[in-house]
Order: C-alpha cells, then sequence, then structure tokens
C-alpha cells in the first residue's frame, strides 16, 4: 500500500456524513467555553470563602485581633492609638481629691436621689447599690442621675481618707455613639458571670472594672481598690 494507492481509491464522505461530523465536533466545542468565566467566578468565591474561614477560625488570629480591642456594652477599649489614656467620670460629675480627702460632685444641677429606689424611678431602670464595702469606706454622696448624649447614667462614691472608688451604672441611648478608651492594658475578667474587662491604672490614672448585664453598662472606678476587692463589691450589688 502507498500513497498512490490512497489517492486512487479515496471518496469525498456523503453530505450528510460531513453534516453529522460537524455538529458533534462544533457543539462540545461550544458548551465548553461559554460557562469557563463562571465556573472561574464560582472557584474564586470558592478560595475566598475557605480564606475567610481559615481567618476566623484560627486561633492565633482571633487572639491577634482581640488583643487591640474589646467592647463592652456602650465601651470600647483599644490598646492602639492615643484616644485617652483614663477612664473618666461621667462628663457632669466630678471627683474632687485633696491629699487628705476626696469628694463627689456634679458639676451642674442635676437630680439626685437618697436611695437606689429612688435613683430607680428617676433613672427608668433598676439601680443597684452594694451591700459589701472594703474596710473603712463609707459613702460619700447621694445618687446622682445624669443624661447626656449616651444615655443616662447613676453615679454614686465612696471614700476612705483620700481612696476612693466610684459605681457607674450607664442605660445607653439607642443609637448613641460608642465611648472610646486607650489603655496599655486590657485584661479579660469574669463579673458576675459576665464578660468584662480590668483596666489596670496607667501612671497618672485611674483602674477600673467594667461589664454589661441586662443592657446595663457598669464601671467601677477607683484610685486604690485592687481587682479582688471590685470583684466582691460587683458580686455584691442587688436591689
Amino acid at each position: 500500500m502507498n500513497d498512490d494507492f490512497l489517492t486512487k481509491f479515496r471518496k469525498a464522505p456523503r453530505p450528510e456524513f460531513v453534516a453529522s461530523l460537524y455538529q458533534r465536533i462544533s457543539k462540545p466545542m461550544n458548551t465548553q467555553t461559554k460557562p469557563q468565566p463562571l465556573r472561574f467566578g464560582a472557584l474564586t468565591l470558592s478560595l475566598l470563602a475557605v480564606l475567610a474561614a481559615t481567618l476566623l477560625l484560627s486561633p492565633s488570629v482571633r487572639a491577634f485581633a482581640q488583643g487591640f480591642i474589646r467592647q463592652v456594652g456602650g465601651y470600647v477599649f483599644t490598646e492602639e492609638g492615643s484616644i485617652d489614656q483614663n477612664t473618666k467620670m461621667p462628663k457632669d460629675i466630678q471627683i474632687d481629691q485633696t491629699q487628705d480627702s476626696v469628694s463627689i460632685r456634679a458639676s451642674k444641677n442635676i437630680p439626685s436621689a437618697t436611695d437606689p429606689a429612688e435613683a430607680s424611678q428617676l433613672a427608668g431602670f433598676t439601680v443597684l447599690a452594694p451591700t459589701f464595702l472594703p474596710d473603712g469606706y463609707t459613702t460619700m454622696s447621694g445618687w446622682l442621675i445624669d443624661s447626656n448624649g449616651y444615655g443616662i447614667v447613676v453615679t454614686n462614691g465612696y471614700n476612705r481618707g483620700n481612696n476612693f472608688f466610684a459605681i457607674n451604672q450607664l442605660k445607653y441611648r439607642a443609637g448613641a455613639p460608642e465611648q472610646t478608651y486607650h489603655r496599655d492594658q486590657i485584661v479579660d475578667v469574669t463579673v458576675r458571670g459576665q464578660s468584662g474587662v480590668w483596666l489596670p491604672a496607667p501612671a497618672d490614672g485611674k483602674k477600673a472594672l467594667v461589664w454589661e448585664e441586662n443592657g446595663i453598662s457598669y464601671s467601677i472606678i477607683s484610685n486604690s481598690l485592687s481587682l479582688d476587692e471590685m470583684l466582691k463589691i460587683a458580686a455584691s450589688l442587688s436591689q
């Protein structure tokens, strides 16, 4: 057999065979080219979803993110930036401290109450009071009720000489901006069964214990108390 044999006996294929063969060849090509972008897009989305899930589930990534910021109720605490070094008292409530004494006062005319029941009526939510006080501490104020752009806050204070602690109970107004503070150290703690933070005192500031419970943001601020003492005060809060 040689090329002459193939050329001599070669015949043109039948028209119906040519048409059938063309359809069989062209149809798979058309169906393969059109969906490629769709498959590429779906593959990309799948890869992104896997990457996001990996980041969210990674303990190291979660720990890294949580190390910079904590949100407790309406308060946000961050270890980055320099927003504010101290956890402040409410804007219209001041702590006056001397070498021998300390007192709490309102910088403007705001309502006050003589007991938690009256404070609850004025504030519109249940105000709690401590049944435990560290040795030597006595009350130094009534219950001050301040309404501001963040909501309604009830504050009362206790002192021993020039040492003090104050309890703030804040019901945030819906849609109000969060209050953000910078602290060099933020420690996760559990307070009354709730997640909270312990904020050790900066060099010239006050230490604080902060948590949220039943929609109320609580903070105990002091220039002297330890974490254990603050936790005991928090655990004793009741109506």
